[in-house]
């Protein structure tokens, strides 16, 4: 009798615990990243005696991390991480890297709250470029959106741009710019600018963003375990008395 009670009582957690358990955990993110950022001078005129060269000045960085209500802030190359039960979001900052990420873990807990996590970050510096000489930018951009929901937004971007010159004497420009979509996708950056035979002024700039918004679940009135899972249990009940019931009788006719 004791075994078959601790069979049924098996049984029938099981299936209660099967109709409570949430969904087996998984995240939606998007990411965004330049990495393998650098520069290079290349000599237009070998006759002129002027060895390439480049000069910086007013190095800016900055980069801000937001999620579930906490906010992190950068204005030096350096990291940011924020991790919840809910999602995560955070940055990866040097000369070189520029990334942002940002993830909601499934499912959205139904409290009536909205989950909101992202990144950005922006990379910047003026120079002076020697003359007749070309500057090259290169670096690696990736870009990934995987989400196993639908969200109120969810958008990564990166961007590369430069210019030479002022307003009224623009010598060259360039700008490289992406969104990402549904999936994953590797770039390879590549912008240009070039001197005349006067030494020029100039700027660049890099900027990634990551972000991730996912609707509001409204509490539910009345949770309720699983109509399968109510099923099963009754089914193990019903056998586990009809199984007594069967040795009851056994015993009766011995």
């Amino acid at each position: 009798m004791y075994a078959h009670l601790n069979k049924f009582s098996l049984c029938a957690l099981a299936a209660l615990a099967a109709a409570w358990a949430p969904a087996q955990a998984a995240s939606s993110t998007v990411a965004a990243s330049i990495d393998h950022f650098q520069y290079q001078l290349v000599d237009l005129d070998l006759a002129d005696g002027i060895s390439p060269s480049i000069i910086f000045a007013n190095e800016r960085w900055s980069s801000e991390t937001y999620g579930a209500g906490q906010q992190q802030s950068l204005a030096a190359p350096g990291t940011t991480s924020i991790v919840t039960e809910f999602g995560t979001s955070g940055t990866t900052l040097s000369h070189s890297t520029l990334s942002s990420t940002a993830s909601v873990n499934f499912p959205v807990p139904a409290d009536g709250v909205k989950h909101l996590y992202w990144n950005r970050n922006s990379h910047s510096a003026s120079f002076t470029l020697s003359p007749n000489t070309q500057l090259i930018f290169t670096g690696v951009a990736r870009l990934s959106e995987q989400l196993v929901q639908k969200f109120d937004y969810s958008a990564g971007r990166i961007k590369m741009q430069g210019t030479l010159g002022d307003e009224a004497d623009l010598m060259s420009t360039f700008e490289k710019s992406y969104l990402t979509n549904d999936g994953a996708a590797t770039i390879n950056l590549y912008g240009m600018l070039i001197s005349d035979a006067q030494a020029r002024q100039g700027q660049f700039s890099l900027e990634t963003a990551a972000s991730l918004s996912a609707p509001i679940a409204p509490i539910p009135s009345v949770p309720e375990p699983s109509s399968y899972a109510m099923l099963l249990a009754g089914t193990c009940l019903v056998g586990a008395v009809a199984r007594r019931r069967r040795r009851a009788v056994a015993r009766q006719a011995a």
